[in-house]
Protein backbone atom coordinates (compact mmCIF):
# COMPACT_ATOMS: atom_id res chain seq x y z
CA UNK A 1 0.00 0.00 0.00
CA UNK A 2 2.41 2.61 0.72
CA UNK A 3 4.88 1.39 -2.49
CA UNK A 4 1.44 2.23 -4.02
CA UNK A 5 1.10 5.97 -2.74
CA UNK A 6 4.57 6.44 -3.25
CA UNK A 7 4.23 5.83 -7.18
CA UNK A 8 0.56 7.70 -7.29
CA UNK A 9 2.63 11.28 -5.49
CA UNK A 10 5.76 10.43 -7.66
CA UNK A 11 3.36 10.33 -10.68
CA UNK A 12 1.54 13.11 -9.74
CA UNK A 13 4.57 15.58 -9.36
CA UNK A 14 6.22 14.50 -12.56
CA UNK A 15 3.07 15.81 -14.13
CA UNK A 16 2.86 18.70 -12.07
CA UNK A 17 6.45 19.64 -13.07
CA UNK A 18 5.35 19.27 -16.67
CA UNK A 19 2.40 21.74 -16.76
CA UNK A 20 4.67 23.95 -14.80
CA UNK A 21 7.51 24.01 -17.56
CA UNK A 22 4.38 24.14 -20.45
CA UNK A 23 3.15 27.17 -18.47
CA UNK A 24 7.02 28.67 -17.95
CA UNK A 25 7.26 27.96 -21.86
CA UNK A 26 4.32 30.27 -22.90
CA UNK A 27 5.59 33.25 -20.75
CA UNK A 28 7.24 36.22 -22.95
CA UNK A 29 10.46 36.69 -23.01
CA UNK A 30 11.80 40.03 -21.75
CA UNK A 31 13.67 42.21 -24.91
CA UNK A 32 16.71 43.26 -23.82
CA UNK A 33 15.76 46.74 -25.02
CA UNK A 34 12.45 48.22 -26.22
CA UNK A 35 12.56 51.94 -27.63
CA UNK A 36 10.10 53.83 -26.43
CA UNK A 37 7.16 54.95 -29.54
CA UNK A 38 6.96 58.27 -30.36
CA UNK A 39 3.90 59.96 -29.61
CA UNK A 40 0.94 61.53 -32.02
CA UNK A 41 2.19 64.09 -34.82
CA UNK A 42 -0.61 66.28 -32.89
CA UNK A 43 0.45 69.11 -31.60
CA UNK A 44 3.13 72.86 -31.56
CA UNK A 45 6.64 72.58 -32.90
CA UNK A 46 9.41 74.45 -33.89
CA UNK A 47 12.65 74.27 -34.85
CA UNK A 48 15.57 75.31 -37.74
CA UNK A 49 17.18 74.71 -41.07
CA UNK A 50 19.90 75.14 -43.36
CA UNK A 51 20.05 74.30 -47.17
CA UNK A 52 20.61 75.69 -49.98
CA UNK A 53 18.53 77.67 -52.98
CA UNK A 54 19.23 77.78 -56.76
CA UNK A 55 16.80 79.53 -59.64
CA UNK A 56 16.96 81.54 -62.56
CA UNK A 57 16.02 85.33 -62.83
CA UNK A 58 14.91 86.85 -66.52
CA UNK A 59 14.58 90.67 -66.91
CA UNK A 60 13.28 92.51 -69.94
CA UNK A 61 13.64 96.27 -69.81
CA UNK A 62 10.18 97.97 -70.97
CA UNK A 63 10.49 101.52 -70.46
CA UNK A 64 13.56 104.05 -70.08
CA UNK A 65 13.69 108.15 -70.07
CA UNK A 66 16.65 110.83 -69.09
CA UNK A 67 15.94 113.76 -67.00
CA UNK A 68 15.54 116.41 -69.77
CA UNK A 69 15.41 114.85 -72.45
CA UNK A 70 11.71 112.51 -71.66
CA UNK A 71 10.77 109.22 -72.29
CA UNK A 72 12.55 107.01 -74.68
CA UNK A 73 11.20 103.90 -75.60
CA UNK A 74 13.03 100.64 -76.96
CA UNK A 75 11.78 98.80 -79.72
CA UNK A 76 9.76 96.66 -78.22
CA UNK A 77 11.03 94.83 -74.83
CA UNK A 78 14.62 94.87 -74.87
CA UNK A 79 15.87 91.58 -72.93
CA UNK A 80 18.51 92.64 -70.30
CA UNK A 81 19.87 89.25 -69.05
CA UNK A 82 18.82 86.06 -68.47
CA UNK A 83 21.07 84.33 -65.30
CA UNK A 84 21.71 81.62 -62.47
CA UNK A 85 21.45 82.41 -59.11
CA UNK A 86 22.58 79.87 -56.47
CA UNK A 87 23.56 79.92 -52.70
CA UNK A 88 22.58 78.85 -48.65
CA UNK A 89 19.57 79.58 -47.16
CA UNK A 90 19.22 79.28 -42.98
CA UNK A 91 15.82 79.74 -40.87
CA UNK A 92 13.50 78.42 -38.39
CA UNK A 93 10.40 77.17 -38.76
CA UNK A 94 7.05 77.03 -36.72
CA UNK A 95 3.71 74.66 -37.34
CA UNK A 96 0.77 72.50 -35.88
CA UNK A 97 -0.30 69.34 -37.13
CA UNK A 98 -3.28 67.63 -36.59
CA UNK A 99 -3.55 63.74 -36.58
CA UNK A 100 -6.78 62.77 -38.19
CA UNK A 101 -6.17 59.06 -37.97
CA UNK A 102 -3.47 56.58 -37.26
CA UNK A 103 -1.85 57.45 -41.04
CA UNK A 104 -3.41 60.53 -41.89
CA UNK A 105 -1.98 64.09 -40.54
CA UNK A 106 -2.63 67.57 -41.30
CA UNK A 107 -1.26 71.04 -40.64
CA UNK A 108 0.07 74.76 -41.39
CA UNK A 109 3.78 75.60 -41.02
CA UNK A 110 5.72 79.04 -41.40
CA UNK A 111 9.21 79.05 -42.91
CA UNK A 112 11.53 82.38 -42.70
CA UNK A 113 15.18 82.08 -44.41
CA UNK A 114 17.94 84.08 -44.24
CA UNK A 115 19.50 84.16 -48.04
CA UNK A 116 22.76 83.80 -49.68
CA UNK A 117 21.26 83.31 -52.75
CA UNK A 118 22.53 85.50 -55.52
CA UNK A 119 23.94 85.49 -58.85
CA UNK A 120 25.45 88.16 -61.85
CA UNK A 121 25.68 88.01 -65.41
CA UNK A 122 26.61 90.64 -68.21
CA UNK A 123 23.42 92.68 -69.79
CA UNK A 124 23.32 94.85 -72.87
CA UNK A 125 26.90 93.90 -73.62
CA UNK A 126 29.08 96.51 -71.71
CA UNK A 127 26.69 96.44 -68.63
CA UNK A 128 26.48 93.84 -65.92
CA UNK A 129 23.31 92.56 -64.28
CA UNK A 130 22.68 91.06 -60.46
CA UNK A 131 19.97 89.72 -58.56
CA UNK A 132 20.66 88.59 -54.80
CA UNK A 133 17.49 86.95 -52.86
CA UNK A 134 17.93 88.62 -49.17
CA UNK A 135 14.92 86.45 -47.33
CA UNK A 136 12.55 83.74 -48.29
CA UNK A 137 9.17 83.30 -46.26
CA UNK A 138 6.11 81.12 -46.66
CA UNK A 139 2.78 79.80 -45.12
CA UNK A 140 1.62 76.99 -46.00
CA UNK A 141 -0.43 73.58 -45.48
CA UNK A 142 0.85 70.33 -45.44
CA UNK A 143 -0.69 66.77 -45.21
CA UNK A 144 0.68 63.59 -44.72
CA UNK A 145 0.80 59.90 -44.24
CA UNK A 146 2.72 58.06 -41.38
CA UNK A 147 4.98 55.06 -41.86
CA UNK A 148 6.26 53.81 -38.23
CA UNK A 149 8.02 56.83 -37.27
CA UNK A 150 8.26 58.58 -40.30
CA UNK A 151 5.50 60.77 -42.18
CA UNK A 152 5.96 61.50 -45.85
CA UNK A 153 4.50 64.89 -46.40
CA UNK A 154 3.41 67.34 -49.40
CA UNK A 155 2.82 71.17 -48.79
CA UNK A 156 1.71 73.95 -51.00
CA UNK A 157 0.92 77.66 -50.46
CA UNK A 158 2.72 81.60 -50.76
CA UNK A 159 5.71 82.72 -50.20
CA UNK A 160 7.68 85.93 -50.29
CA UNK A 161 10.83 87.11 -51.29
CA UNK A 162 13.13 90.30 -50.94
CA UNK A 163 15.19 90.62 -54.05
CA UNK A 164 17.86 93.22 -54.94
CA UNK A 165 18.63 94.04 -58.69
CA UNK A 166 21.69 95.84 -59.67
CA UNK A 167 22.82 97.25 -63.03
CA UNK A 168 25.80 98.54 -63.17
CA UNK A 169 29.28 98.84 -65.23
CA UNK A 170 32.62 100.25 -64.42
CA UNK A 171 33.78 100.29 -68.42
CA UNK A 172 32.96 103.73 -69.64
CA UNK A 173 35.65 106.02 -68.65
CA UNK A 174 33.88 109.36 -66.85
CA UNK A 175 30.34 107.50 -66.87
CA UNK A 176 30.52 104.75 -64.66
CA UNK A 177 26.94 104.24 -62.99
CA UNK A 178 25.08 101.67 -60.62
CA UNK A 179 21.78 101.02 -60.41
CA UNK A 180 19.79 99.57 -57.85
CA UNK A 181 16.43 98.37 -56.80
CA UNK A 182 14.76 96.62 -54.19
CA UNK A 183 10.97 94.66 -54.29
CA UNK A 184 9.25 92.30 -52.06
CA UNK A 185 8.29 89.28 -54.27
CA UNK A 186 4.65 87.42 -53.80
CA UNK A 187 4.29 83.65 -55.61
CA UNK A 188 3.26 80.33 -54.60
CA UNK A 189 5.10 77.34 -53.21
CA UNK A 190 4.76 73.50 -53.56
CA UNK A 191 7.21 71.50 -51.51
CA UNK A 192 7.01 67.64 -50.58
CA UNK A 193 9.17 66.19 -47.66
CA UNK A 194 9.72 62.85 -45.15
CA UNK A 195 10.10 63.82 -40.98
CA UNK A 196 11.31 61.08 -38.71
CA UNK A 197 10.60 60.84 -35.48
CA UNK A 198 13.98 60.34 -33.64
CA UNK A 199 12.95 60.77 -29.85
CA UNK A 200 9.02 61.15 -28.54
CA UNK A 201 9.64 64.98 -29.14
CA UNK A 202 12.47 65.69 -31.47
CA UNK A 203 12.24 65.03 -35.32
CA UNK A 204 14.46 65.61 -38.28
CA UNK A 205 13.38 66.44 -41.93
CA UNK A 206 14.48 66.42 -45.24
CA UNK A 207 12.48 68.96 -48.03
CA UNK A 208 12.15 70.40 -51.50
CA UNK A 209 10.30 72.98 -52.37
CA UNK A 210 9.45 74.76 -55.59
CA UNK A 211 8.55 78.90 -55.66
CA UNK A 212 7.22 80.68 -59.04
CA UNK A 213 7.35 84.12 -58.25
CA UNK A 214 6.20 85.38 -61.73
CA UNK A 215 6.89 88.61 -63.62
CA UNK A 216 6.68 91.96 -62.20
CA UNK A 217 7.95 95.06 -62.86
CA UNK A 218 10.92 97.09 -60.85
CA UNK A 219 12.02 100.50 -61.86
CA UNK A 220 15.77 101.94 -60.83
CA UNK A 221 16.43 105.46 -61.14
CA UNK A 222 20.35 106.39 -61.65
CA UNK A 223 22.76 109.13 -62.40
CA UNK A 224 25.44 109.36 -65.49
CA UNK A 225 27.03 112.23 -66.67
CA UNK A 226 25.15 114.49 -65.10
CA UNK A 227 22.10 112.84 -66.13
CA UNK A 228 19.86 110.86 -64.40
CA UNK A 229 18.27 107.86 -66.00
CA UNK A 230 15.44 105.99 -64.77
CA UNK A 231 14.23 102.47 -66.01
CA UNK A 232 11.54 99.63 -66.10
CA UNK A 233 12.15 96.02 -66.21
CA UNK A 234 9.71 93.40 -66.50
CA UNK A 235 11.69 90.53 -63.77
CA UNK A 236 10.93 86.83 -64.23
CA UNK A 237 12.10 84.53 -61.30
CA UNK A 238 11.83 81.30 -60.01
CA UNK A 239 13.72 79.54 -56.81
CA UNK A 240 13.97 75.65 -56.11
CA UNK A 241 15.33 75.03 -52.30
CA UNK A 242 15.85 71.79 -50.05
CA UNK A 243 16.65 72.01 -46.70
CA UNK A 244 17.00 69.57 -43.94
CA UNK A 245 15.83 70.35 -40.20
CA UNK A 246 14.92 69.38 -37.03
CA UNK A 247 11.79 70.04 -35.11
CA UNK A 248 10.76 70.10 -31.57
CA UNK A 249 7.38 68.66 -30.46
CA UNK A 250 5.69 70.16 -27.83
Amino acid sequence: MMKKTLGLLATAALGLGLVQGAAAADLPVKAAHMVAAPTGWTGWYFGGHVGAGWGTTESTLTAFSAAGVGVIPPLGPLPLSSHNINGFIGGAQMGYNWQFTPNFVAGIEGDFSWSGIDGTAPCLVALSCSTKVKWVGDITGRIGLTVDRALVYLKGGAAWAETEYTLATATIPGAAFSATAKDTRFGGLLGLGVEYAVTRNWSAKVEYNYIDFGSSNVTATTAAAGVAFTGTASVDQQLHIVKAGVNYRF
